[in-house]
């Protein structure tokens, strides 16, 4: 006969094996006192999988800024890391009960926008080793400014140093990201003629998508203000004047000179 703590176990051991279809467990408050919350279940075991399925570890050895090598090797791959994916959101829908959730990268990809990286996997599969190191290179070098208005902004709306941190961190983040889409689609540009503008789209909207998330990540704590006027330039729907005005000289100036840049380390597909 089973005793508690045995009993415990293999509740344990079957609640982290949710990706099984089966009907939804109800646990009460005391017992999840000494037990992992449901969706922390689920998206434990998609990183274990993650680390069997591609002997890396997800948190630390997964970059979703570029797309990573992981997802865009090949057809198989891609195939593979949606399909666990997919057992994620299907445990916390059937097990936890949760059908809403956020916004995330392998959602976009796997959930929202899979059949667009299937049919476009053989041009991000060619392009990827330029995306990997040249562009991370430009990427990670490109000269990254605050124009003087906003800094006076800044210190017109009495930012806190902890304040003038997050924005100027902010600001950096939104650079990388434009550049990689700008890089990875010149890049499609020169490599993919054929399959050039349905490549750009599934980059594009994949871009588009984690801006938004991070412009709605700043919005939802009523932090929009930390949230410069170059990343309002390349977060669709965004406004670059919005909180100081007269900037789009100057975002141009720093997109030119990403474009520039980009085009330098490119010129041998010229």
């Amino acid at each position: 006969m089973l005793n508690f703590a045995t009993f415990i176990f293999f509740t344990i051991i079957s609640f982290c094996l949710c990706h099984i279809g089966r009907s939804r467990r109800h646990f009460s408050d005391e017992y999840r006192i000494s037990t992992p919350a449901c969706d922390v279940v689920c998206e434990g075991q998609w990183k274990s999988e993650f680390h069997v399925n591609f002997h890396k570890l997800y948190d630390t050895e997964y970059f979703e800024i570029p797309l990573d090598t992981t997802i865009v090797k090949n057809r198989a791959n891609l195939k593979l890391f949606c399909s666990s994916t997919t057992q994620k959101y299907t445990c916390l829908r059937n097990e936890c009960n949760i059908s809403r959730t956020p916004w995330s990268a392998e959602k976009h990809i796997c959930v929202g926008h899979y059949d667009n990286f299937d049919r476009n996997i053989n041009c991000l599969s060619l392009t990827d080793k330029y995306v990997q190191k040249e562009c991370s290179n430009v990427c990670n070098a490109i000269k990254i400014e605050l124009s003087q208005l906003e800094i006076n902004r800044m210190t017109e709306m009495d930012f806190s140093k902890q304040e003038k941190n997050e924005f100027i961190e902010q600001n950096k983040h939104c650079n990388f990201i434009a550049c990689h889409q700008m890089c990875h689609e010149y890049v499609i540009n020169k490599i993919c003629i054929d399959s050039a503008a349905s490549a750009r789209a599934v980059v594009k909207s994949y871009y588009d998508a984690y801006l938004n998330r991070e412009y709605t990540s700043l919005n939802k704590d009523d932090h929009d203000e930390l949230y410069s006027s170059f990343c309002r330039r390349v977060t669709p729907g965004q406004d670059e004047n919005a909180f100081t005005a007269n900037m789009t000289r100057f975002n141009n100036l720093t997109l030119d000179r990403m474009r520039n840049d980009i085009r330098s380390v490119f010129s041998i597909l010229d």
